[in-house]
């Protein structure tokens, strides 16, 4: 990692830093309900909108990861991804739409902390991270890289891999070509936006191994279908997805 790109990764936690004590010595309001924030170890919501994240629970879809499914969906009957599972901890709403818009958006680091944290503890237990080989962050390109600074799909990534001792792999999957933002488009333009986004290297290493993708919110799947199929490429022995939000109706 270059030193410039140090520098603005120290930036950005020093500033996160200052602004967190900022907040703390001048209470302002919760970015979710608006109500005074008190002295809280999440800063910028209040622990009452924070407790009120709707956290998925079965029954969901066996392969995809739809709520209210008791067995596969429809469309994983029919016509089923290629990772043998995809899961996601909390519906992308309200408060965890709001923390993820200020940790991925607004460049709030000190919020990957408090979702690694809420990832841990709500993991489904058909998706237990320590039997995976590697975990792979999906990336962004090196271009939006320079413009925020980091990588939110991989300081999630780190936090799971420490917590559970798995080896994270950042420079197999990469995103060798710019798009634009997804979250932009609807869901035929992003399905064209995304194809041949990725490109896996060095892939001997992930070759017949348990493979765990990580990602931040799971919207149409466009972007976690074109990066399993990439994957598939290097022949690994399996390839699930977890997510750490999902949206309503997805």
């Amino acid at each position: 990692m270059g030193s410039k790109s140090i520098s603005l990764q120290v930036h950005h936690l020093l500033r996160d830093i200052f602004e967190t004590a900022v907040t703390f010595l001048y209470p302002a309001e919760c970015r979710v309900c608006e109500a005074f924030l008190e002295v809280t170890s999440i800063p910028y919501i209040c622990a009452n909108c924070w407790r009120d994240i709707q956290f998925l629970e079965p029954p969901w879809c066996d392969i995809c990861g739809t709520p209210d499914v008791d067995g596969r969906c429809d469309q994983c009957a029919t016509s089923p991804p290629r990772y043998g599972k995809l899961r996601s901890i909390a519906f992308y709403q309200t408060t965890l739409q709001q923390a993820i818009h200020l940790f991925k958006f607004e460049k709030k680091q000190i919020f990957a902390q408090q979702l690694v944290q809420l990832i841990k503890a709500h993991i489904p237990t058909d998706c237990l991270v320590a039997k995976y080989d590697f975990i792979l962050p999906v990336p962004i390109h090196r271009k939006r890289l320079r413009e925020r600074g980091f990588n939110q799909a991989t300081l999630l990534a780190k936090g799971i891999a420490q917590a559970e001792n798995v080896t994270i792999l950042t420079d197999i999957l990469v995103r060798h070509r710019h798009t634009v933002a997804q979250s932009s488009l609807g869901m035929e333009a992003r399905q064209q936006n995304i194809i041949g986004a990725f490109e896996v290297r060095n892939p001997h290493v992930i070759h017949n191994k348990r493979v765990l993708i990580i990602d931040d919110v799971f919207t149409t799947g466009a972007t976690v279908r074109e990066a399993v199929n990439e994957l598939w490429k290097a022949d690994p022995a399996e390839v699930d997805v977890l997510t750490l939000a999902r949206t309503l109706n997805t």
